[in-house]
């Protein structure tokens, strides 16, 4: 099986459950027992992640279960199903490899959160607010030094509520999406 076929079969089982009138999240058992896809939480959340970013599915945590993650279909994904157009892009494959991002490329991601600190400390928010983006991106800096860094937590830091709505943020965020994605590819 292939990842793009497995996230048809995720994109498939949330619809299922929608259409049936079950509008509560599930969790990545669930998602496996239903689908019978047999493999780790690691590769059912890459798989998630790649439609998150299409826009298919939306995830929350689940603050009950440690690292646990929640999925529901979004209008988008339900329309993709039912219309047989799935339109998922990213691979897969490319989160849940090893990236080689070169030290050229870490230092402009490190570049990037400057930019993204000032941004941040411009805007117009509450300092509760100011001090979550602030600790978000102190994690990122933090993760980006380690030897191995795990990217998949790197994006999932940066799609953050507390970094959405911020004026700025995103089109930096995309930049370093930029950056990983042709560190994947090359």
């Amino acid at each position: 099986m292939s990842a793009r076929s497995d996230q048809i079969k995720v994109l498939q089982y949330l619809h299922r459950r929608l259409a049936t009138g079950d509008t509560r999240y599930c969790t990545i058992p669930t998602i496996m027992k239903n689908t019978g896809l047999n493999a780790s939480n690691q590769y059912i959340l890459a798989l998630t992640d790649d439609l998150e970013t299409a826009g298919l599915v939306i995830t929350r945590q689940a603050y009950q279960m440690s690292g646990g993650r929640l999925f529901q279909i979004t209008a988008a994904g339900f329309d993709a199903v039912q219309k047989d157009d799935i339109p998922v892009t990213v691979d897969s494959a490319a989160w849940t490899g090893r990236f080689n991002v070169s030290e050229h490329q870490k230092s402009e991601i490190r570049r990037i959160l400057t930019e993204m600190r000032l941004v941040i400390t411009s805007a117009k928010l509450s300092n509760a607010r100011t001090a979550n983006a602030m600790a978000l991106i102190e994690s990122v800096e933090k993760l980006i030094e380690t030897p191995d860094p795990l990217w998949p937590e790197i994006m999932r830091l940066l799609r953050s509520p507390a970094l959405n709505g911020v004026i700025g943020i995103t089109g930096l965020i995309l930049g370093i999406v930029q950056i990983l994605m042709a560190a994947a590819g090359g």
